[in-house]
């Protein structure tokens, strides 16, 4: 059977939409000639718009609700897609699949049982699952298609860029740049706040780089990790950039300092290493940068992982998980980070 539309549902969430992207990429190889969809929630679409990988997308409102979904699913039915492939297993997608008409349907395997049994029972059927971008290319097989071992990827516009240069003048400079990236959309998974505080004075201390630091419009806490630290060694971008803008901005510094968080994700589709916290997820869930001079701090534990995205409540008094990762530690690695970079 020939092959010659091809649509990939993934709503969201950030994260998840940038490991999706080396699934893209090898999935147009092996279908260099097919016309190649994407579906994802309205508020991720700057994922994807520039994706030349992707023929056409599709943009979900997070508030249509039902008649969203429905909407979608008539769109979907006039294109007469001959793969379709769920690649979020979201209620949402579950929902739709039911009433889609394809000759093959492909669905992603979150291996929900495993996963719970695992974390709740600490036993070790969470190793050897390899990185999440890898399993969203393994249902995929029977098509052909195959890993290519290149990594995720985010595509930005010559438009994109030149607009941040003009809004953001920073981005433009000579200086060394490094993303902070403090919050994480579940708080559980966020490095101590007053850690990464002692970090970024000890930084400014002892480097002579210059920070960028990044925050959704929620994330009031930058304004205190930012304050009386010198503007000309720090700037505070919280609640100031869209995805695509953040992106662009992302892609001026030379390694970002990070919770596990989707920023991070797409710091790394662009090609830039992290200094990584990792607390109540572990390597073992997938998450891992790709960028191979990446560093990745944790503390091993007999309770990690304890949950998917660090929304269940601790069992000890603390998160001994992060609060043992100290500042120092921290600094060290920024100054492996600065070596290996020959900053």
């Amino acid at each position: 059977m020939a092959i010659k539309k091809i649509l990939i549902l993934r709503f969201s969430s950030l994260g998840d939409i940038v490991m999706t992207t080396a699934m893209i990429r090898c999935l147009r190889t092996q279908f260099p000639e097919a016309q190649i969809d994407m579906a994802v929630r309205k508020d991720f679409f700057d994922l994807i718009k520039d994706n030349p990988r992707l023929t056409q997308k599709r943009a979900l409102s997070r508030g249509e609700g039902l008649k969203g979904l429905l909407d979608l699913r008539q769109w979907i039915q006039t294109q007469n897609y001959d793969v379709i492939y769920d690649a979020h297993r979201s209620l949402r997608t579950r929902f739709l699949m039911p009433f889609l008409k394809a000759q093959q349907k492909f669905y992603f395997q979150k291996h929900y049982l495993k996963r719970s049994l695992a974390l709740t029972f600490k036993l070790p059927l969470l190793k050897n699952w390899g990185r999440f971008l890898e399993r969203y290319i393994l249902p995929l097989a029977p098509l052909g298609v195959k890993y290519d071992g290149k990594g995720p990827e985010l595509f930005i516009s010559s438009e994109t860029l030149s607009r941040v240069a003009l809004k953001f003048p920073i981005t433009q400079t000579s200086q060394f740049k490094v993303g902070l990236i403090p919050s994480a959309q579940w708080s559980g998974k966020r490095w101590p706040l007053n850690y990464f505080r002692e970090l970024i004075e000890k930084m400014i201390t002892e480097t002579s780089y210059y920070f960028i630091l990044f925050g959704g419009p929620s994330d009031n806490f930058c304004e205190e990790l930012a304050k009386n630290i010198p503007p000309e060694r720090l700037t505070n971008l919280q609640g100031k950039c869209t995805i695509e803008e953040s992106g662009a901005i992302l892609k001026s510094c030379s390694f970002v300092i990070a919770n596990d968080t989707g920023l991070m994700h797409m710091a790394d589709a662009l090609k830039k290493p992290s200094i990584l916290f990792l607390g109540p997820t572990s390597r073992e869930m997938g998450c891992l940068p790709y960028h191979p001079k990446s560093i990745v701090l944790e503390k091993e534990m007999w309770c990690r992982p304890c949950s998917k995205n660090g929304q269940s409540p601790c069992i000890r008094k603390e998160r001994f998980c992060l609060t043992e990762i100290t500042p120092q530690i921290a600094l060290e690695a920024v100054k492996r980070m600065g070596q290996a970079l020959a900053l």
